[in-house]
């Protein structure tokens, strides 16, 4: 624990490092055969929007750039890398239970619902297992592990409600302006709902994405036993640390 009047800023633990380099690398392997040529590389690149118009590949998206600035805190402990990785997985952490929540629960149900026929009549495509695995699983299990066992609790100030309302409302917004112009929507289920049970469908995400929010603070203080204004004051000493280094640079 780092001193109020310490100039030294707090590094990563060795568990933590590992932890970031093992998530970085699986996540831009997922990257990596998402582009791979192939029928599903084929099948995105034809659509508007192209991979991006997929809540998954969003998801992927934040929680590489959150374990990109979590490597960049452990090679260079500045306080800036670790607001912006803080204020990433203040998003990614529950989109990513979402996002697992959903696929699993709607693959075991029937695929169909997620993933369109290869041609008319056909079986769903199916994404390779250890692609499917690393693109709906990992990476919340990277997120949770990482929050739950090196991260401070999310703050007591940030507005979940708003937050996520305003992140899910841009997701849709996003979709239905790409479904406009592919004629159909990323995910098949969507095609089969009316403009009413679609609607109905978004805006019960809202309070899902809420409650994992909670949930993960709520976990977080039954596993670290810290209450939000330990972790504050922790990050106000982080804070603290960095302005007098600065200032003794100059």
């Amino acid at each position: 624990m780092t001193s109020p009047t310490s100039t030294t800023i707090p590094r990563s633990s060795p568990l933590a490092i590992v932890l970031h380099l093992v998530a970085f690398a699986s996540l831009s392997w997922s990257f990596n055969e998402l582009w791979k040529p192939g029928p599903m590389t084929t099948f995105m690149h034809n659509q508007y929007g192209g991979h991006w118009t997929y809540l998954t590949i969003l998801s992927l998206a934040a929680s590489w750039l959150t374990f990109a600035f979590s490597l960049a805190y452990d090679l260079v402990p500045l306080a800036v890398f670790s607001r912006i990785k803080t204020s990433l997985a203040v998003l990614a952490v529950p989109i990513e239970g979402l996002v697992g929540l959903l696929y699993w629960s709607l693959t075991l149900l029937n695929p169909a619902l997620l993933n369109p026929p290869t041609e008319p009549g056909k079986e769903p495509f199916r994404i390779p297992f250890a692609l499917d695995v690393s693109l709906h699983g990992l990476p919340a299990l990277y997120l949770w592990l990482d929050f739950l066992a090196f991260s401070p609790r999310f703050s007591s100030r940030v507005r979940p409600h708003l937050l996520m309302t305003t992140a899910a409302s841009l997701y849709v917004l996003w979709m239905e302006y790409a479904a406009t112009k592919n004629g159909r929507y990323p995910y098949p289920m969507l095609d089969d709902m009316s403009p009413s049970h679609r609607s109905l469908f978004y805006v019960f995400q809202v309070p899902t994405l809420i409650a994992l929010y909670h949930a993960a603070n709520y976990v977080h203080g039954l596993v670290r036993g810290e209450s939000s204004n330990s972790e504050e004051n922790e990050a106000r000493k982080v804070r603290r640390a960095e302005n007098k280094l600065a200032d003794k640079a100059q």
